[in-house]
């Protein structure tokens, strides 16, 4: 193969990795912007509350401060993220 034929064989190669990247565009999931954005705030109000709720936990913050964790603090901590 000669200098030309090397160089038309990766063009054509460019050219078909273009083709491939191409049509994988994702769809949206949501059906419209509105959606979009009160599903976001939805999630982003019910986050605020459960960091919240885990903050102000007075079980949860003993739990931090304890250093040899048994069983049964296990199960206060689950509990406690319900």
């Amino acid at each position: 193969m000669n200098k030309k034929q090397f160089l038309n064989t990766y063009k054509k190669i460019d050219a078909l990795d273009e083709e491939k990247d191409a049509p994988t565009e994702n769809p949206s999931i949501y059906r419209s912007k509105h959606d979009e954005r009160l599903i976001k705030d939805f999630h982003y109000a019910k986050f605020q509350k459960n960091l919240n709720n885990a903050q102000q936990s007075q079980i949860l913050k003993d739990l931090l401060n304890k250093e040899n964790w048994d069983e049964k603090d296990t199960e206060k901590l689950l509990q406690s993220l319900r």
